[in-house]
Protein backbone atom coordinates (compact mmCIF):
# COMPACT_ATOMS: atom_id res chain seq x y z
CA UNK A 1 0.00 0.00 0.00
CA UNK A 2 1.70 3.28 -1.18
CA UNK A 3 0.73 6.52 1.22
CA UNK A 4 0.48 10.32 0.11
CA UNK A 5 0.10 11.66 3.45
CA UNK A 6 1.98 12.50 6.40
CA UNK A 7 0.47 10.88 9.78
CA UNK A 8 0.99 12.72 12.46
CA UNK A 9 -0.18 11.02 15.76
CA UNK A 10 0.38 12.13 19.85
CA UNK A 11 1.11 9.38 21.49
CA UNK A 12 1.27 11.08 25.04
CA UNK A 13 3.28 13.22 27.32
CA UNK A 14 6.02 12.04 29.65
CA UNK A 15 6.84 14.27 32.90
CA UNK A 16 10.18 12.69 34.75
CA UNK A 17 10.53 13.37 38.42
CA UNK A 18 14.02 15.12 39.16
CA UNK A 19 16.49 12.29 40.65
CA UNK A 20 19.13 12.78 42.84
CA UNK A 21 22.95 12.37 41.07
CA UNK A 22 26.13 10.96 41.94
CA UNK A 23 27.16 14.56 42.41
CA UNK A 24 26.37 17.64 44.40
CA UNK A 25 23.79 18.99 41.97
CA UNK A 26 20.77 17.62 40.91
CA UNK A 27 19.65 15.86 37.98
CA UNK A 28 16.37 16.64 36.23
CA UNK A 29 13.84 14.97 34.59
CA UNK A 30 12.67 15.74 30.79
CA UNK A 31 9.49 16.03 29.16
CA UNK A 32 9.17 14.05 26.01
CA UNK A 33 6.50 14.77 23.67
CA UNK A 34 6.30 11.52 21.14
CA UNK A 35 4.55 11.89 17.33
CA UNK A 36 4.97 9.51 14.19
CA UNK A 37 5.28 10.56 10.73
CA UNK A 38 5.37 8.64 7.65
CA UNK A 39 7.49 8.76 5.18
CA UNK A 40 5.75 9.31 1.21
CA UNK A 41 7.09 7.44 -1.73
CA UNK A 42 4.45 8.19 -4.03
CA UNK A 43 4.81 5.08 -6.17
CA UNK A 44 8.38 4.05 -5.21
CA UNK A 45 8.81 1.69 -2.58
CA UNK A 46 11.78 1.42 -0.03
CA UNK A 47 14.02 -2.12 0.94
CA UNK A 48 13.24 -2.39 4.78
CA UNK A 49 14.92 -5.84 4.80
CA UNK A 50 17.32 -4.05 7.07
CA UNK A 51 15.53 -1.12 8.34
CA UNK A 52 17.63 1.95 8.42
CA UNK A 53 20.58 -0.19 10.13
CA UNK A 54 22.91 0.54 7.09
CA UNK A 55 21.72 4.35 7.01
CA UNK A 56 23.58 7.64 7.25
CA UNK A 57 22.58 11.29 7.94
CA UNK A 58 23.81 14.16 5.39
CA UNK A 59 25.61 16.42 7.37
CA UNK A 60 23.40 19.55 7.33
CA UNK A 61 20.49 16.90 8.66
CA UNK A 62 18.38 17.10 5.75
CA UNK A 63 18.43 13.71 4.42
CA UNK A 64 18.73 10.37 5.22
CA UNK A 65 20.91 7.87 2.73
CA UNK A 66 19.75 4.31 3.39
CA UNK A 67 22.25 1.49 1.52
CA UNK A 68 21.13 -1.24 -0.80
CA UNK A 69 23.93 -3.55 0.77
CA UNK A 70 24.96 -5.76 -1.53
CA UNK A 71 23.08 -3.63 -4.42
CA UNK A 72 25.18 -0.57 -5.77
CA UNK A 73 22.53 1.84 -4.89
CA UNK A 74 21.41 4.48 -1.68
CA UNK A 75 18.11 5.64 -1.29
CA UNK A 76 17.56 9.03 -0.30
CA UNK A 77 14.80 10.61 2.34
CA UNK A 78 13.88 13.86 3.04
CA UNK A 79 13.42 14.33 6.32
CA UNK A 80 12.30 17.91 5.84
CA UNK A 81 9.92 17.21 3.52
CA UNK A 82 9.01 13.47 4.27
CA UNK A 83 9.18 12.31 1.05
CA UNK A 84 11.16 9.92 -0.88
CA UNK A 85 12.94 11.59 -3.25
CA UNK A 86 15.27 8.88 -5.11
CA UNK A 87 16.64 5.51 -5.78
CA UNK A 88 20.38 6.67 -6.53
CA UNK A 89 22.17 4.18 -8.84
CA UNK A 90 26.13 3.92 -8.46
CA UNK A 91 28.22 2.12 -11.33
CA UNK A 92 29.39 -1.36 -10.55
CA UNK A 93 32.64 -1.03 -12.31
CA UNK A 94 34.75 1.53 -13.31
CA UNK A 95 36.34 4.70 -11.38
CA UNK A 96 33.09 5.54 -9.71
CA UNK A 97 32.47 2.35 -8.62
CA UNK A 98 30.40 2.00 -5.15
CA UNK A 99 31.85 -1.24 -3.30
CA UNK A 100 31.24 -4.78 -3.26
CA UNK A 101 28.97 -4.33 0.36
CA UNK A 102 28.21 -1.02 1.56
CA UNK A 103 27.58 -1.29 5.12
CA UNK A 104 28.04 1.97 6.38
CA UNK A 105 26.88 5.44 5.22
CA UNK A 106 27.77 8.81 6.74
CA UNK A 107 28.66 12.02 5.31
CA UNK A 108 31.70 14.19 6.16
CA UNK A 109 31.82 18.00 7.18
CA UNK A 110 31.91 18.84 3.03
CA UNK A 111 28.54 16.99 3.05
CA UNK A 112 29.89 14.33 0.81
CA UNK A 113 28.99 10.59 1.49
CA UNK A 114 30.77 8.04 3.30
CA UNK A 115 30.72 5.04 1.92
CA UNK A 116 32.25 1.91 3.73
CA UNK A 117 32.29 -1.34 2.28
CA UNK A 118 34.38 -4.67 2.97
CA UNK A 119 37.60 -3.76 2.11
CA UNK A 120 37.99 -0.06 1.57
CA UNK A 121 35.96 3.42 2.73
CA UNK A 122 34.82 6.30 -0.41
CA UNK A 123 33.84 9.53 -0.87
CA UNK A 124 31.31 10.04 -3.16
CA UNK A 125 29.91 13.45 -4.39
CA UNK A 126 25.73 14.05 -4.43
CA UNK A 127 26.96 13.38 -8.26
CA UNK A 128 27.77 10.09 -7.15
CA UNK A 129 31.41 10.59 -8.37
CA UNK A 130 34.24 9.41 -6.04
CA UNK A 131 36.27 11.66 -4.40
CA UNK A 132 38.66 9.67 -2.64
CA UNK A 133 39.64 5.93 -1.73
CA UNK A 134 41.23 4.33 1.48
CA UNK A 135 42.52 1.07 1.13
CA UNK A 136 43.01 0.10 4.89
CA UNK A 137 43.07 -3.81 4.88
CA UNK A 138 46.58 -5.45 3.55
CA UNK A 139 48.40 -2.42 3.58
CA UNK A 140 51.69 -1.41 5.50
CA UNK A 141 52.32 2.13 7.86
CA UNK A 142 54.65 3.64 8.36
CA UNK A 143 55.05 4.81 12.25
CA UNK A 144 52.68 2.25 14.46
CA UNK A 145 51.93 -0.71 12.96
CA UNK A 146 48.90 -3.00 12.69
CA UNK A 147 49.74 -6.19 14.15
CA UNK A 148 48.67 -10.14 13.62
CA UNK A 149 44.58 -9.58 14.45
CA UNK A 150 44.64 -6.15 14.10
CA UNK A 151 42.47 -4.09 11.25
CA UNK A 152 40.74 -0.55 11.47
CA UNK A 153 36.45 -1.27 12.22
CA UNK A 154 33.90 0.98 11.84
CA UNK A 155 33.65 3.79 9.89
CA UNK A 156 36.58 6.32 9.09
CA UNK A 157 36.57 10.16 9.51
CA UNK A 158 38.06 11.87 7.51
CA UNK A 159 39.51 15.62 7.51
CA UNK A 160 38.23 17.93 4.89
CA UNK A 161 40.92 17.96 2.92
CA UNK A 162 40.58 14.34 2.97
CA UNK A 163 44.69 14.18 3.97
CA UNK A 164 44.03 12.69 7.43
CA UNK A 165 41.80 10.23 8.81
CA UNK A 166 40.65 9.29 12.23
CA UNK A 167 39.16 5.90 12.94
CA UNK A 168 39.34 2.49 15.31
CA UNK A 169 41.50 0.21 15.34
CA UNK A 170 40.71 -3.20 17.03
CA UNK A 171 42.74 -6.75 18.23
CA UNK A 172 40.57 -9.46 17.64
CA UNK A 173 43.10 -11.76 19.99
CA UNK A 174 43.02 -9.09 23.10
CA UNK A 175 39.97 -7.16 22.39
CA UNK A 176 41.72 -4.27 22.71
CA UNK A 177 40.90 -1.26 20.75
CA UNK A 178 42.95 2.22 19.36
CA UNK A 179 42.27 5.58 18.16
CA UNK A 180 43.81 5.86 15.37
CA UNK A 181 44.61 8.69 13.45
CA UNK A 182 46.50 7.71 9.48
CA UNK A 183 47.97 10.70 7.77
CA UNK A 184 47.25 9.65 3.80
CA UNK A 185 50.02 11.77 2.39
CA UNK A 186 52.98 10.54 4.32
CA UNK A 187 51.48 6.91 5.41
CA UNK A 188 52.25 7.37 8.87
CA UNK A 189 50.15 5.28 11.33
CA UNK A 190 49.59 6.28 15.10
CA UNK A 191 47.96 4.34 17.63
CA UNK A 192 46.41 5.44 21.14
CA UNK A 193 45.13 2.36 23.18
CA UNK A 194 41.70 3.13 24.47
CA UNK A 195 42.01 2.50 28.46
CA UNK A 196 39.36 -0.31 29.45
CA UNK A 197 37.76 -0.38 25.86
CA UNK A 198 39.01 -4.07 25.99
CA UNK A 199 36.25 -4.93 28.93
CA UNK A 200 33.82 -5.28 25.53
CA UNK A 201 35.37 -8.63 24.81
CA UNK A 202 34.02 -10.09 27.82
CA UNK A 203 30.23 -10.00 26.71
CA UNK A 204 31.04 -11.20 22.94
CA UNK A 205 29.55 -13.85 21.83
CA UNK A 206 30.33 -16.80 19.04
CA UNK A 207 29.23 -20.20 17.98
CA UNK A 208 31.34 -21.75 15.88
CA UNK A 209 29.43 -24.15 13.34
CA UNK A 210 31.62 -25.81 10.73
CA UNK A 211 33.75 -23.19 8.97
CA UNK A 212 31.18 -20.68 9.60
CA UNK A 213 30.68 -18.84 12.68
CA UNK A 214 27.65 -16.58 14.23
CA UNK A 215 29.36 -13.73 16.43
CA UNK A 216 27.49 -11.32 18.57
CA UNK A 217 30.02 -8.31 19.17
CA UNK A 218 29.92 -5.30 21.31
CA UNK A 219 31.29 -2.95 18.58
CA UNK A 220 32.90 0.38 19.19
CA UNK A 221 31.94 3.43 17.39
CA UNK A 222 33.10 6.73 16.77
CA UNK A 223 31.36 9.77 15.55
CA UNK A 224 32.19 14.02 14.64
CA UNK A 225 30.03 15.65 17.17
CA UNK A 226 30.63 19.00 16.09
CA UNK A 227 34.93 19.17 16.53
CA UNK A 228 35.16 16.20 18.31
CA UNK A 229 35.27 12.84 18.12
CA UNK A 230 33.51 10.83 20.38
CA UNK A 231 33.85 6.98 21.09
CA UNK A 232 31.74 4.76 22.70
CA UNK A 233 30.70 1.24 23.62
CA UNK A 234 27.11 -0.37 24.55
CA UNK A 235 28.85 -2.04 27.58
CA UNK A 236 29.53 1.11 29.63
CA UNK A 237 29.10 4.75 30.12
CA UNK A 238 32.15 6.21 29.78
CA UNK A 239 33.24 7.99 26.64
CA UNK A 240 36.60 8.79 24.87
CA UNK A 241 36.49 11.98 23.25
CA UNK A 242 39.44 13.70 20.85
CA UNK A 243 39.11 17.34 20.43
CA UNK A 244 39.80 18.21 17.00
CA UNK A 245 41.04 21.71 18.24
CA UNK A 246 42.77 21.16 21.07
CA UNK A 247 44.43 17.93 19.19
CA UNK A 248 43.68 16.07 22.72
CA UNK A 249 42.15 12.56 23.70
CA UNK A 250 40.18 12.88 27.15
CA UNK A 251 37.76 10.03 28.93
CA UNK A 252 34.51 10.99 30.46
CA UNK A 253 32.20 8.75 32.77
CA UNK A 254 28.87 10.24 31.63
CA UNK A 255 27.52 8.46 34.72
CA UNK A 256 23.34 7.69 34.80
CA UNK A 257 21.47 8.03 37.91
CA UNK A 258 18.63 5.75 36.49
CA UNK A 259 20.92 2.80 35.49
CA UNK A 260 24.10 1.18 36.62
CA UNK A 261 27.26 2.50 34.38
CA UNK A 262 28.60 -0.54 32.95
CA UNK A 263 27.62 -4.54 32.33
CA UNK A 264 28.69 -6.58 35.02
CA UNK A 265 28.01 -10.25 34.52
CA UNK A 266 30.53 -12.89 33.78
CA UNK A 267 29.07 -14.90 30.66
CA UNK A 268 30.53 -17.58 28.24
CA UNK A 269 32.02 -16.55 25.21
CA UNK A 270 32.00 -19.37 23.24
CA UNK A 271 28.63 -21.74 23.12
CA UNK A 272 28.02 -24.58 21.63
CA UNK A 273 24.89 -24.52 19.99
CA UNK A 274 22.49 -21.90 18.11
CA UNK A 275 19.92 -22.01 21.27
CA UNK A 276 23.10 -21.45 23.67
CA UNK A 277 24.02 -18.46 21.23
CA UNK A 278 20.63 -17.36 21.50
CA UNK A 279 19.93 -17.31 25.50
CA UNK A 280 23.69 -15.78 26.23
CA UNK A 281 22.55 -12.74 23.80
CA UNK A 282 19.48 -12.51 25.81
CA UNK A 283 21.26 -12.80 29.36
CA UNK A 284 23.69 -10.00 28.38
CA UNK A 285 20.99 -7.75 26.79
CA UNK A 286 19.08 -7.66 30.13
CA UNK A 287 22.12 -5.49 31.29
CA UNK A 288 22.24 -1.77 30.40
CA UNK A 289 23.57 -1.08 27.18
CA UNK A 290 24.62 2.18 25.95
CA UNK A 291 23.63 3.67 22.43
CA UNK A 292 26.54 6.30 20.91
CA UNK A 293 26.51 9.86 21.73
CA UNK A 294 23.96 12.24 19.31
CA UNK A 295 24.66 16.08 19.42
CA UNK A 296 21.19 18.44 20.02
CA UNK A 297 22.54 21.20 17.84
CA UNK A 298 19.01 22.83 18.62
CA UNK A 299 19.08 22.97 22.41
CA UNK A 300 23.51 22.78 22.08
CA UNK A 301 23.33 19.39 24.21
CA UNK A 302 24.47 16.15 23.69
CA UNK A 303 21.87 12.73 23.87
CA UNK A 304 22.10 9.65 24.76
CA UNK A 305 19.67 7.18 25.24
CA UNK A 306 20.06 3.21 26.91
CA UNK A 307 18.60 0.04 27.43
CA UNK A 308 17.54 -2.43 29.34
CA UNK A 309 16.30 -5.98 27.99
CA UNK A 310 12.94 -7.42 29.44
CA UNK A 311 12.69 -10.92 28.16
CA UNK A 312 9.78 -12.96 28.83
CA UNK A 313 9.51 -16.92 28.38
CA UNK A 314 8.06 -18.44 25.41
CA UNK A 315 5.92 -21.33 24.75
CA UNK A 316 9.54 -23.59 24.08
CA UNK A 317 10.36 -22.51 27.53
CA UNK A 318 13.29 -20.45 25.99
CA UNK A 319 13.50 -16.55 26.88
CA UNK A 320 12.72 -14.12 24.03
CA UNK A 321 13.41 -10.54 23.93
CA UNK A 322 10.05 -8.83 23.44
CA UNK A 323 10.31 -5.51 25.42
CA UNK A 324 12.86 -3.09 26.96
CA UNK A 325 13.36 -0.28 29.35
CA UNK A 326 14.44 2.94 27.65
CA UNK A 327 15.88 5.70 28.63
CA UNK A 328 17.20 9.71 27.53
CA UNK A 329 19.70 11.41 29.17
CA UNK A 330 20.88 14.77 28.59
CA UNK A 331 24.34 15.98 28.52
CA UNK A 332 26.20 19.15 29.06
CA UNK A 333 29.56 20.30 26.87
CA UNK A 334 31.31 18.84 30.12
CA UNK A 335 29.83 15.53 29.02
CA UNK A 336 28.13 15.26 32.63
CA UNK A 337 24.46 14.28 32.72
CA UNK A 338 22.16 16.92 33.54
CA UNK A 339 18.60 15.32 32.67
CA UNK A 340 17.40 12.05 32.95
CA UNK A 341 14.12 10.12 32.06
CA UNK A 342 12.46 6.99 31.95
CA UNK A 343 10.64 7.12 28.52
CA UNK A 344 7.08 6.21 28.13
CA UNK A 345 5.78 2.48 28.10
CA UNK A 346 5.41 0.98 24.23
CA UNK A 347 8.57 2.95 23.35
CA UNK A 348 10.63 -0.06 24.20
CA UNK A 349 9.05 -2.34 22.02
CA UNK A 350 10.53 -0.59 19.10
CA UNK A 351 13.75 -2.06 20.38
CA UNK A 352 12.84 -5.44 20.61
CA UNK A 353 12.78 -6.51 17.16
CA UNK A 354 15.55 -8.46 15.01
CA UNK A 355 16.66 -5.33 13.18
CA UNK A 356 18.45 -3.27 15.55
CA UNK A 357 17.74 0.69 16.52
CA UNK A 358 19.80 3.89 14.56
CA UNK A 359 18.63 6.62 16.59
CA UNK A 360 19.52 9.81 15.39
CA UNK A 361 18.56 13.96 15.99
CA UNK A 362 17.18 16.22 13.74
CA UNK A 363 15.61 19.22 14.91
CA UNK A 364 16.01 18.53 18.71
CA UNK A 365 14.15 15.50 18.18
CA UNK A 366 15.16 11.65 18.62
CA UNK A 367 14.27 9.97 15.19
CA UNK A 368 13.32 5.87 15.87
CA UNK A 369 12.91 3.39 13.39
CA UNK A 370 9.15 1.86 12.67
CA UNK A 371 7.95 -0.08 10.18
CA UNK A 372 3.93 0.27 9.44
CA UNK A 373 2.82 -2.38 6.79
CA UNK A 374 6.17 -1.76 5.20
CA UNK A 375 6.00 1.42 5.19
CA UNK A 376 8.92 3.66 6.61
CA UNK A 377 7.76 5.24 9.53
CA UNK A 378 9.53 7.51 12.10
CA UNK A 379 8.85 7.50 16.03
CA UNK A 380 10.30 10.90 17.30
CA UNK A 381 10.54 12.07 21.12
CA UNK A 382 10.91 15.51 21.04
CA UNK A 383 12.76 16.47 24.14
CA UNK A 384 11.35 19.75 26.17
CA UNK A 385 15.17 20.40 27.67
Amino acid sequence: MKNHFTVLLIIGVLNACSTPSSRTDQVEGIDIFIDTVLIDTGEDFINLKTGIYFSGLSNDGKHLFNSGGTSPYLERINLETLKFEEKMDFDVDGPNAFGDYVYGVSSDVNNNLILTSHFSTSIFNIEKQKLKEYLLIGRNFKGDQLVKREQFTAKIIPTSDYNIIFGLVENHDTGEIFFAILNEETDVLRKVKLNGFEKAIDFTVRYQQGRGASVSPQNSEIVRLGNKLVITNPVFSKIAVYDLVEENLKYYACLPTLTASEKSGTYTREVNSREEFNVRKIEIGKEVTFLPLMRDSTNNQYVRMSIIGQPKMSDKGLPEMNDHKVFISILNDSFEVTKEAEVADGIGKLFSTPIPQKPFMKDGKVWLYLNVNDELAFVRLDLDA
